[in-house]
């Protein structure tokens, strides 16, 4: 596993792939290097020795962020190893592991220790659940999780490339997940969402399953997320 940097003060690791309702997608982490010097990591991946080296290389681990209640497998290794790090999570994440500790959630409403380097807004109205979404500043790079997926089919089984076709998060038009869109409650809280993102105008945007999107970022948003109702 090795560092990619993507930009000023922001890098990306993919880790193994994982099985995931008959399908197999990739897993990948970003993380900041905040103004301070202290290196805000979101959505770990599987730990490994040798990338805990590189990361520390950039600064010391200061923040492990879990942006919503299904990105939490690998969140106990790397609390293990960085002891003196914040583990911050969405509501509702502590109750599911009860194994970690948790230093605080994340709350719309109040701001977060990284707020002069990153933004957010959380994406809700979704029977499934809600994911906090970020944009660092100094690379204009939207940070997603699972609102996109992106996966190539010549990783998938016969039954995966099934699936995700019928799933619509095929690559190069990977989007929502079928499911995430018939379990949405409230079409017009999740279009307020994107459009605080679209705002940002993010130049590019990472998410954690699948191809992301290194440049022409707020048009491939809005093309991914034309099915909620957004303003032209």
């Amino acid at each position: 596993m090795k560092l990619e940097s993507i930009g000023t003060d922001i890098w990306i690791a993919d880790g193994p792939d994982i099985k995931f309702m008959g399908q197999v997608i990739g897993t990948r982490m970003t993380l900041v290097r905040l103004a301070d010097g202290n290196v805000w990591i979101h959505s770990p991946i599987q730990f490994h020795a040798d990338l805990a080296k590189q990361i520390e290389q950039i600064g010391p681990i200061r923040y492990l962020v879990a942006p919503n209640t299904y990105h939490h497998l690998f969140l106990r290794d790397w609390q293990e190893h960085f002891p003196g790090a914040e583990l911050i999570g969405p509501v509702g994440l502590p109750t599911k592991r009860p194994d970690l500790t948790f230093s605080s959630l994340l709350d719309p409403s109040t701001a977060q220790p990284w707020a002069t380097d990153i933004d957010s807004v959380v994406f809700t109205g979704s029977r499934a659940f809600d994911e906090h979404v970020f944009f660092h500043r100094a690379s204009r790079t939207a940070i997603l999780t699972d609102l996109i997926v992106n996966v190539r089919l010549e990783k998938q089984s016969r039954l995966g490339r099934l699936i995700a076709q019928i799933e619509g998060v095929a690559f190069p038009n990977g989007r929502t997940p079928l499911l995430f869109r018939l379990g949405m409650r409230d079409k017009a809280a999740g279009a307020r969402a994107v459009a605080a993102i679209l705002a940002w105008e993010p130049s590019q945007a990472i998410i954690s399953h699948g191809e992301w999107f290194r440049q022409n970022a707020s048009a491939e948003l809005r093309k991914r997320f034309d099915w909620l109702p957004l303003k032209p």
